[in-house]
């Protein structure tokens, strides 16, 4: 059965060889390179405007490959008065789908492998032009499947930046190497970086293993944990999946809520700016 698993999947699955990036954006952008071989990063051509104001409103979603029922609306619906929307298994039906120019002007996509011919992978909206961003990409060990991760930098008014994590981590796996490589290598962003932190994603961290590991290395780069009230967050085990990390910023509220429009529930933060001045 497992056999005839993995040979159904690879026959309707296309890997990239590189993966497939698109930003739309106000801003020309060029290739960057840097001393992260794993990482591709980019920056613009030209000066972007800082971010002035010190909240920040965040919504966190696996959408499930847009396969479940009303997402548009469900979407459209998260994204009022937000700043930026982490998504996961995002798909380029929401360009199709949803006119976001206005409020979200730069939106990035990453995807490595299309599934039934449909591009999958994670996407960033956000109202800000960013100063840098970087794509990373991992494997699943038995179906090869890539999973993907991307940073933005946002100049910030006191002349640090707002760094912004969004991450899908490998799922199927006996022990955590692959786990731990994944996510270890955006974090090389993080060894560099001063200003607040926000870290977010599906992080597949149902074995107790994983989640002992994410949790050593958040409290290593002294991240706080984000909890949430009501806490609806998709478990396997009695663990959650998705998470949020913060450093640099207070959590003024943070809440989930249920949807029959994907088999994650949304993460809804919001987060103020420390010392900006």
């Amino acid at each position: 059965m497992v056999i005839a698993f993995v040979f159904y999947i690879n026959h309707h699955l296309t890997i990239y060889h590189q993966p497939k990036i698109t930003l739309i954006s106000p801003h020309t952008f060029s290739e960057l390179f840097i001393d992260q071989p794993l990482l591709q990063c980019f920056k613009p051509k030209k000066y972007v405007a800082t971010i002035k104001q010190n909240h920040i409103g965040l919504v966190v979603w696996n959408m499930h490959k847009g396969g479940d029922r009303d997402w548009e609306q469900t979407l459209k619906q998260y994204a009022k008065q937000k700043d930026f929307i982490l998504l996961q298994e995002a798909t380029p039906d929401i360009e199709k789908q949803l006119d976001l120019t206005e409020q979200f002007p730069s939106r990035l996509y990453a995807s490595a492998f299309a599934y039934q011919g449909k591009d999958s992978g994670v996407a960033m909206l956000s109202q800000y032009v960013p100063q840098r961003y970087c794509i990373g990409t991992g494997k699943e060990p038995w179906l090869r499947i890539p999973k993907m991760g991307m940073a933005m930098f946002f100049p910030l008014q006191n002349g640090d930046s707002l760094l912004v994590i969004n991450l899908h981590l490998v799922n199927f796996e006996f022990n955590i190497a692959d786990y731990q490589h994944q996510i270890k290598q955006m974090l090389e962003l993080v060894d560099r970086h001063t200003g607040p932190i926000i870290l977010a994603g599906d992080f597949n961290a149902w074995r107790k293993l994983r989640y002992q590991f994410l949790k050593k290395l958040t409290q290593q780069y002294h991240f706080q944990e984000v909890n949430f009230t009501p806490d609806k967050r998709l478990r396997f085990i009695g663990n959650p999946l998705d998470f949020v990390f913060v450093r640099g910023l207070n959590v003024i509220s943070a809440t989930t809520e249920q949807t029959q429009s994907s088999d994650h529930n949304p993460l809804f933060v919001e987060l103020e700016l420390k010392n900006t001045e």
